[in-house]
């Protein structure tokens, strides 16, 4: 039994034995594998420390590459900016001289071509070439001849343009105006009459005079006034409303200092709105085609009373007898050209000037002269209608022209009419 035990116990302590050492192996084992495991992790750590290093150099190598090529391409920006602008300011220095040196061989070819001429005037197209040119100076000189400006000592006058200007103007009123003035319109007018008309043209000559305004202004005012009633009928109630829109109308375009809406209303006694004026501004803008400027009688006879010699007296009667005459309705039946020439024959014929027929020249009043519907009948039937109306003028109540050219400054033409 006890050697049974024995060996049993022998047997279990060398399985212990066996058994521990078996453990102590594993356990050597163990740690050999996380030691490897250890320095393999460690390893694996390091190369991704070293692969994030060359990672980051690399990065930060490409950084540097791109902001050094940046700095280049903004440089070689630079440069070439510089080199264009060089390039543009040469290429314009080259075309400046260019041109000049075009210029100056241009020159040189029409002094040379001119010298050619001169040279060759022998030969048949020169010929023709001259002779074509002088025509045409001559037709030139002929239509606008109409004024001798050697007698005209003012400084101030362009006697070098006198004869243009008053060509000009004779093909402006040959243009017209659209509409044009129709004086038989009161005809068409079912409230208002011949004589509210001349009513309200002496008030406006009142009021034109009292501000100051200039000749051209009154003559246009009246103007607006007989083309808008040539084309729309009035009430009673609006015939002062157009007048004074007509005037401001007229004002915008001639005067440097133009009054106040609130100006105009009061000189109507405040009869109307500041909103009534701009609504009636606005129909005559578009009944008239906002076409308002032309050649008035006024422009014509200064041209005229320079011509003629008139004094100062002689050119305010020839006002005063214009500015009359706009009291008429049959004052938009002649052109303002004939009204100007009509007026200077007036004024020559009371002053007992020997050369009074040349105010009825055709050249005064006629672009073209074969025109037979213009001729010095009309002249003499126009200075008719003027005095008519200027001689019984002290018997109607139309006195503001009256007044006007009764003072001094207009030398009392008006006065020294009515005694004669």
């Amino acid at each position: 039994m006890i050697s049974t035990i024995n060996n049993n116990h022998s047997v279990h302590y060398n399985n212990s034995k066996q058994s521990k050492n078996n453990i102590h192996k594993s356990d050597d084992k163990n740690k050999i594998l996380k030691e490897k495991e250890d320095k393999k992790t460690i390893g694996e750590i390091k190369k991704n420390n070293s692969q994030r290093r060359i990672i980051k150099s690399s990065e930060e190598n490409k950084e540097n590459k791109n902001t050094e090529n940046i700095k280049k391409e903004l440089k070689k920006k630079k440069e070439r900016k510089n080199s264009i602008e060089n390039k543009d300011n040469n290429e314009s220095k080259d075309i400046k001289e260019i041109s000049k040196e075009t210029s100056s061989n241009k020159n040189n070819k029409n002094n040379n071509n001119k010298y050619n001429k001169d040279n060759n005037t022998n030969s048949e197209e020169n010929k023709h070439i001259k002779n074509a040119s002088s025509s045409e100076i001559k037709d030139e000189e002929e239509k606008v001849k109409y004024f001798d400006t050697s007698k005209v000592t003012n400084v101030q006058i362009p006697k070098d343009y006198l004869n243009i200007i008053y060509y000009n103007l004779l093909v402006e009123e040959k243009k017209g105006i659209t509409p044009m003035p129709d004086h038989t319109y009161m005809s068409r007018q079912t409230e208002i009459n011949e004589k509210m008309r001349s009513i309200l043209v002496d008030w406006l000559i009142d009021v034109h005079f009292k501000f100051g305004f200039t000749d051209e202004t009154l003559f246009m005012t009246v103007s607006i006034i007989d083309r808008y009633l040539s084309v729309e009928q009035i009430t009673r109630t609006n015939f002062q409303l157009l007048g004074i829109t007509a005037l401001m109308i007229a004002c915008k375009h001639e005067e440097i200092d133009l009054p106040k809406i609130e100006d105009f209303v009061y000189i109507t006694d405040n009869a109307y709105v500041k909103d009534e004026v701009i609504k009636m501004e606005e129909d005559i803008l578009y009944k008239l085609n906002f076409s308002f400027l032309y050649p008035s009688p006024i422009k014509f006879f200064e041209y005229l009373s320079l011509h003629f010699n008139f004094s100062k007296i002689h050119h305010m009667t020839g006002k005063y007898l214009m500015e009359s005459f706009l009291l008429d309705v049959k004052n938009a039946k002649y052109k303002p050209s004939i009204i100007s020439c009509a007026c200077a024959y007036i004024v020559m014929k009371f002053f007992k000037m020997p050369n009074y027929h040349e105010s009825y020249n055709k050249k005064y009043y006629i672009i073209d002269e074969s025109v037979q519907k213009y001729s010095e009948h009309n002249i003499k039937e126009c200075a008719k209608d003027i005095c008519l109306l200027v001689d019984n003028i002290n018997k109607t109540n139309y006195q503001a022209c009256l007044k006007k050219y009764s003072k001094p400054e207009q030398e009392k033409v008006s006065l020294l009419i009515m005694n004669n």
